[in-house]
């Protein structure tokens, strides 16, 4: 296991990865042109800037095989490659309904673009099918151990259908989400930040450390539904609960895509913002060395 997350982590062994896989939530982040949408080139065009400019700056890039890769290596890319092997089904203007595995991110489409490892959206759902989720776990990490490469499961939770749920229950479902998928046999297992609450990070740590102790493999969080200027806090919180740092998008450039100056937000707003995440993963990372 640890052969695989080797390329995917720091010096200090944390890992500090950037997510550039965001597909129609991306096209929601253009502002319409003449009440159009974002073309499909001008997502490539973000993608591949944003790879170019922040690379440099992380242990590894998540990218999709629609927007932001061809069969090849990608240019500009200066960290390891994470191939997205999800299709999300979502809807224009609503959040990811389900996912299922990508039929053309193959064994041999993985080996082809040089990627270290592989991701998959599990939507964990109250009201879900368990059997079915675990199904759709366990085919993506056959199709991982078949390109040799590591494996990470990506859990988001949602409520049953028609239902809200207060603070608590979410708290509670992520915990459940962990304990179904985390131990099917992952490399690295991505979550939201356990215990958070917009502008409240009082129960992040308390929170991780249950999740840390529930996932047997590294566990990193993401930053959707986090608000930005909450990410930094909340990642410190859970690298001091157990996390192994972050795979996360939003709260790096999600600010970017619509600004006059696209590439001087990326060049500047957001290496700064990797720059300050990059420093928590290596100091929380130091730290559970020295334990």
């Amino acid at each position: 296991m640890r052969r695989l997350t080797a390329p995917l982590e720091s010096a200090e062994g944390g890992f500090a990865m950037l997510a550039l896989d965001q597909r129609e939530s991306l096209r929601q982040m253009f502002p319409s042109v003449n009440g159009q949408a974002a073309t499909d080139e001008a997502l490539r065009e973000f993608k591949s800037t944003a790879t170019r400019v922040l690379s440099p700056l992380t242990t590894a890039v998540l990218l999709d095989r629609l927007y932001g890769l061809t069969d090849t290596a990608p240019e500009g890319l200066r960290s390891s490659l994470i191939v997205a092997a999800d299709v999300l089904v979502q809807p224009p203007g609503q959040p990811v309904q389900t996912t299922h595995l990508d039929p053309a991110v193959t064994p041999e489409y993985i080996r082809g673009t040089g990627a270290a490892a592989v991701k998959f959206l599990v939507i964990w759902e109250a009201d879900g099918d368990p059997d079915e989720r675990v199904r759709l776990v366990r085919s993506f990490l056959d199709l991982a151990a078949e390109a040799g490469v590591a494996s990470l499961v990506e859990a988001i939770v949602r409520p049953a259908a028609g239902r809200t749920w207060e603070q608590e229950e979410r708290h509670a479902a992520i915990l459940q989400a962990a304990r179904e998928l985390s131990t099917l046999g992952g490399s690295i297992y991505k979550a939201e930040v356990p215990g958070y609450q917009p502008g409240d990070l009082s129960k992040v740590r308390e929170q991780s450390e249950r999740l840390s102790e529930i996932v047997p493999v590294p566990w990193v969080v993401l930053s959707n539904g986090v608000e930005r200027e909450d990410f930094a806090g909340a990642l410190r919180e859970a690298c001091l609960g157990g996390a192994s740092g972050f795979l996360a998008g939003r709260a790096i450039w999600s600010d970017t895509v619509a600004d006059p100056d696209p590439l001087g937000a990326l060049t500047h707003r957001s290496a700064e913002r990797l720059r300050a995440l990059n420093a928590i993963v290596a100091e929380t990372s130091r730290g559970r060395r020295r334990l």
